[in-house]
């Protein structure tokens, strides 16, 4: 048995020669790029997954992107798609897959999900009305990124993000109820 070999006949695959300004793009992103992720899918695994999903296809595409006048923003779109479809992938292969039928969920994901359900309603709400509000909301305050940040992400100006942050925010109140804190005396 040769060294590339392991006792189960399966092959390791030859390590792959990533292009120097992919490698240095995505060390220098992928915090961020975890912090979208389990923004959204509240999972530091999921997370996880999807960003190297995400990884995946930005290298596949990486020529195309390094030619977009913003790289970052192209790069979050595809990151946004992956986490759109994630759960969606993950529950057709369930279906396909018998054990997953027969396995049942543990009280313990509930209970971690259930702090999160009435912002994750309200800001998918938000987002069937006002996407970009949305997205800045999540960028900003869930993934925890500067506003210039977002506006990079997002392909928008640093004023635009501020503003979509703050009408976001407002709309999320009205949604989830939320009174106004109002002025107090002085």
């Amino acid at each position: 048995m040769n060294d590339s070999t392991s006792e189960y006949g399966l092959t390791k695959p030859d390590p792959v020669d990533f292009p120097a300004a992919f490698e240095g793009f995505f060390a220098q992103n992928k915090s961020a790029f975890l912090r979208i992720a389990g923004s959204r899918l509240r999972n530091a695994q999921d997370a996880e997954d999807a960003v190297m999903e995400a990884s995946y296809k930005i290298f596949r595409k990486w020529e195309r992107i390094l030619a977009h006048q913003n790289p970052r923003a192209m790069a979050y779109r595809i990151l946004n798609a992956c986490l759109t479809d994630f759960y969606r992938r993950r529950a057709r292969m369930a279906l396909r897959d018998e054990a997953a039928r027969q396995q049942q969920p543990c009280a313990a994901h509930f209970t971690e999900l259930r702090d999160h359900a009435a912002l994750d309603e309200a800001l998918e709400e938000l987002e069937k009305t006002a996407p970009l509000q949305s997205n800045c909301v999540r960028l900003r305050h869930l993934a925890d990124l500067s506003y210039e940040s977002v506006a990079t992400y997002l392909d928008i100006t640093p004023g635009a993000a501020k503003t979509n942050v703050s009408l976001g925010l407002a709309k999320l109140k009205d949604i989830m109820n939320i009174p106004d804190a109002g002025k107090g005396d002085s």
